[in-house]
């Protein structure tokens, strides 16, 4: 007989006075074969043990008793512990465990640990062991990857997103821009991949090009427009009098808005500025002429423009201007599908600051619980299915209709 069928003939007995939170279940007569060659299996031994199997709340912990049989199989002589599919280890069963499990999404593992009267390293245990096994299958079409920081100038890691849902799909630890450790991380990615958002990273490109050769690789604008805010901020300093009167973070917000949204008085600072720095007006310039571009609605509008941007800005005096054109020619593909395409990799930045701020609350987790923690996370942040937790064969409805009766003094 199968532990399926065992658990349907399972008779829950109710509580004594003495022990009203103590269910009694007597298992019927069975034929327990070997789990490893099929065989016959004669009981040696048979111990009656208590595990917790639930919780009530203003009641307590809920506990079932039954005889557990030791086995020893006549072919093989594999001793083995019977558990009737309930999953016991020590004094819990499996339900227990990820009911457990399931409280401490959102909440502090200390305070679930407190809140049912368990060791702390065990809910951490059991929090580790049943996150992955909780999570749902994703399938991704478009996904961001972006590398961050788990000690800085140390260890690092690479997360890949799905852009569409939200949800964290992997998180792959690595030492300074391993392209390995990325092409690992965007392996784990399933499904059909038709586009990939990332920064300018020459390594991320070629993981890209490696794992997913035909999915278009997607530049995020804001390290595009990054290469020349931070020019302008080097430049900041040749501006010797305007530097006396305003103040630095007034002078980098005005130099890297869009003119439009700058008022008429910073506007006309704007124009003294470029007046007095010519490097910096062609810095400026560039931005804006780059802002332009990225306007662009149609692929022939688009390289047009972009093609004018190049052959203004590839051969410049100012070597920060020529530089930036230079890296942007050999990402030419990448710049185009860009500019035609609305992904960004704001999400992924946000989803990043959330796994540091995990890391910072806890300093001594191991890659692999930040993981765990993070995709969990996402799941419940971003999904619209809930996680699917598994329930005992055992219905935790009876044992909870079985109390309401206790404490209403029906009985």
């Amino acid at each position: 007989m199968s532990p399926t069928n065992i658990l349907l003939t399972l008779t829950i007995s109710m509580p004594t006075d003495e022990e009203p939170t103590v269910f009694p279940i007597q298992p019927p007569p069975q034929c327990i074969l070997c789990p490893l060659c099929q065989g016959k299996t004669s009981r040696h031994d048979k111990r009656r043990r208590r595990f917790r199997h639930g919780y009530a709340w203003h009641i307590g912990t809920l506990w079932i008793e039954l005889e557990v049989p030791r086995q020893r199989c006549t072919s093989c002589d594999y001793t083995f512990t019977f558990d009737y599919g309930l999953g016991i280890i020590r004094s819990s069963t499996a339900s227990f465990r990820r009911e457990i499990v399931q409280r401490c999404h959102g909440r502090v593992l200390t305070d679930v640990a407190r809140g049912y009267h368990l060791p702390y390293t065990t809910v951490e245990r059991w929090f580790y062991r049943y996150v992955p096994e909780q999570l749902p299958d994703q399938t991704a079409t478009r996904v961001c990857v972006d590398e961050f920081a788990l000690r800085k100038g140390h260890h690092y890691a690479t997360s890949v997103l799905n852009t569409d849902t939200g949800h964290v799909l992997a998180v792959v630890p690595h030492r300074d821009r391993d392209q390995d450790a990325m092409e690992t991380a965007l392996s784990l990615a399933n499904g059909n991949v038709k586009a990939v958002v990332s920064d300018l990273a020459p390594a991320i490109a070629k993981a890209v090009g490696a794992v997913f050769p035909d999915a278009i690789h997607v530049l995020d604008r804001f390290h595009i427009i990054q290469f020349f805010t931070d020019a302008l901020k080097i430049r900041r300093r040749y501006l010797g009098e305007e530097k006396k009167h305003h103040p630095f973070r007034l002078i980098d917000r005005c130099l890297s808005s869009k003119p439009t949204r700058l008022t008429e008085e910073e506007r006309q600072f704007v124009a003294q500025w470029l007046t007095e720095d010519e490097h910096t007006r062609h810095l400026y310039q560039a931005l804006q002429h780059i802002r332009y571009v990225f306007q662009s609605t149609t692929v022939k509008q688009v390289k047009r423009r972009f093609s004018d941007w190049i052959k203004r800005y590839q051969s410049h005096v100012f070597g920060a201007v020529s530089k930036i054109a230079k890296r942007f020619v050999l990402r030419e593909k990448a710049m185009i599908d860009t500019i035609l395409s609305p992904l960004s990799n704001g999400l992924m930045e946000g989803v990043n600051n959330k796994i540091k701020l995990i890391k910072r609350r806890g300093p001594f987790l191991s890659v692999h619980s930040i993981r765990n923690r993070a995709l969990i996370w996402s799941s419940l942040t971003f999904g619209d299915e809930q996680i699917n937790l598994h329930k005992s064969k055992i219905s935790l409805y009876i044992l909870q209709s079985l109390f309401y009766i206790i404490n209403t003094d029906i009985w």
